[in-house]
């Protein structure tokens, strides 16, 4: 899931770096690049230098596969510290790592085993080899045996029956029990087996600390007071060694990292949409706006557990009574981007077999939400005004970060849109860097709205966010990343067959089957597309808007000239 967390289209003398668009207006979806990064080969590169990377939360818990280790801060400060069998391309495919992995076999009879032979280079900063031992203790770990283990989600590792040795301790055989055509989506990242062997290392090893890394850069400091996060390169590495010196990451506010940027605080983040943003960032005499076309959308989760919105019919009132038009409008009214929504959790437009599946929830219909209401015992006052039911009125949290004006903006018009049907919507202000964890992993809201940040595996990536509850230890329900807290066996059903190793086509049918399945359930409300957008230094290179892709941190630099 991802969660968490920001897109807004630069006008065409800020996408210079991009090449794409006529001037004097921005580019078109079908006409944004793939991936906007500044490529320039290493070679051509300086040694040495500082990226200042602006980040708009701090976490406490650096294990990305920890129940609260579910933002996307996590991924981004991790990508440069720990290993990845599988990198991505701008495309969206997945191939070896070879800093990592030399070669992978795959064999599909009579069961699927998947055969990775190791980079022998390849060394924790605490000295050791990684290991089969690595991977085996980490399949252990996220297969859902122990529940002691607080795991963000166990796919793929569930249908793993065994994780042994081949021809050496650098050759990991991994047998399934059940296909699974997402196999590349596993150990991303790796986590050394002495942070997997138990629960209690799971849970608590990488707590308030990076304590063992395998990459190009090594943890350098931790400043909660600061909220930054500093990686220095590691000397050690393998591969190609790293041309910056270090990389530090700084949580601002929203706000804030505008202004860091333009007074030369920071030197790369993620631009939100937001107009103000985008027209303070463009008078930056040496920054430029990167843009690529990404799988990201924006939507609004309603809480199923809310005691307003546990009733279905309740939730597709606030879908009907939500002209999601009219917010796209309002989100990209100062660019020429347009504002068409989407019908699809797990697919975009510009991807093969991306269907329209909202079907009768996807329309605004006032009317039909005011009628649901009153089916659900909602009633209105002679006047109008407020809906009570029991003498409780009809009244919803919505939770937005504080300082962050599109939020605000977008709450607003859902506060009057659902206003006119019964509903009084409350707006809370919260900070920015506590959203996820004091608030929305937890349940402390009715309505949220973010961005979900795709992959090239829309399903198995973040099959959680979609799953219904488990049982915990002490026999109370556990969501894991599923945050809207609604679910059912059907849902599972579709998602886990969409998981099997069949031809594009078919498993696009069982995706939009799950689909289909959500909008009926009144799960999440999907807004529209967004491309990414990145401000950027004009002098750094290999960074900014990857797409589909990812980012190769030991290859990003600034230009030998600068």
């Amino acid at each position: 899931m991802l969660p968490v967390g920001a897109a807004l289209l630069a006008l065409a003398t800020a996408l210079a770096g991009c090449g794409t668009g006529e001037p004097g207006r921005p580019p078109s979806p079908d006409e944004l690049p793939s991936a906007s990064i500044n490529a320039v080969d290493r070679a051509l590169l300086a040694d040495g230098g500082t990226l200042r990377w602006g980040i708009n939360e701090f976490p406490t818990q650096w294990n990305p596969h920890h129940a609260a280790g579910n933002l996307g801060t996590v991924d981004t400060v991790l990508r440069g510290l720990l290993p990845a069998p599988f990198s991505t391309d701008s495309e969206g495919q997945a191939h070896p790592d070879p800093d990592y992995v030399t070669d992978v076999e795959v064999d599909t009879e009579p069961r699927q085993v998947v055969t990775l032979t190791l980079n022998p280079e390849a060394r924790w900063s605490t000295g050791d080899p990684v290991t089969w031992r690595d991977y085996a203790s980490m399949a252990e770990a996220l297969s859902g045996a122990d529940p002691d283990y607080q795991v963000l989600g166990t796919v793929g590792y569930d249908r793993i029956e065994r994780v042994r040795a081949g021809e050496d301790e650098y050759q990991v055989v991994i047998t399934f029990a059940e296909p699974f055509a997402d196999y590349r989506s596993l150990f991303s990242p790796l986590l050394p087996e002495e942070y997997t062997e138990s629960p209690e290392a799971f849970n608590e090893g990488y707590l308030d600390a990076i304590p063992a890394t395998a990459g190009p850069f090594e943890t350098g400091e931790i400043d909660r007071t600061a909220q930054s996060v500093t990686l220095r390169r590691d000397g050690d590495w393998w591969g190609d060694p790293a041309k910056l010196d270090r990389i530090v990451f700084r949580s601002l506010a929203p706000d804030a990292l505008d202004a860091a940027f333009l007074d030369g605080g920071i030197d790369l983040y993620a631009l939100p949409v937001d107009s103000g943003s985008y027209e303070r960032v463009r008078d930056a005499s040496d920054g430029e706006i990167r843009t690529a076309l990404a799988p990201d959308y924006r939507h609004i989760t309603l809480n199923g557990q809310s005691p307003v919105l546990d009733d279905v019919d309740v939730r597709h009132a606030v879908f009907l009574g939500i002209d999601r038009s009219a917010l796209a409008e309002s989100a990209f009214s100062s660019v020429d981007w347009p504002p068409s929504v989407v019908g699809n959790r797990f697919l975009m437009p510009n991807q093969p077999g991306y269907a329209d599946n909202s079907g009768e929830w996807g329309e605004y219909d006032p009317e039909r939400a005011a009628r649901l209401l009153e089916e659900a015992g909602w009633t209105a006052g002679e006047d109008g005004g407020v809906r009570t039911r029991d003498g409780e009125p009809l009244r919803l949290r919505f939770v937005v970060p504080q300082g962050f004006a599109p939020a605000r903006s977008e709450a607003e018009l859902v506060q009057a849109m659902l206003g006119e049907i019964g509903f009084d919507v409350e707006i809370e202000g919260v900070p920015g860097d506590q959203l996820f964890g004091n608030y929305v992993l937890p349940g402390n809201y009715d309505l949220v709205a973010f961005v979900n940040s795709g992959s090239g595996f829309p399903v198995s990536e973040f099959l959680y966010q979609w799953s219904d509850a488990v049982a915990g230890p002490d026999g109370e329900p556990q969501w894991r990343s599923n945050v809207g807290r609604i679910g059912s066996d059907r849902i599972d059903e579709a998602l886990a067959a969409a998981l099997e190793p069949r031809d594009d086509g078919a498993a696009a049918e069982r995706i939009n089957e799950a689909d289909r399945l959500l909008w009926e359930a009144g799960h999440t409300l999907p807004l529209y597309q967004r491309p990414q957008l990145f401000a950027v230094r004009g002098t750094l290179a290999n960074a900014g808007a990857p797409g589909f892709g990812t980012l190769d941190y030991a290859d990003i630099g600034y230009t030998a000239e600068s």
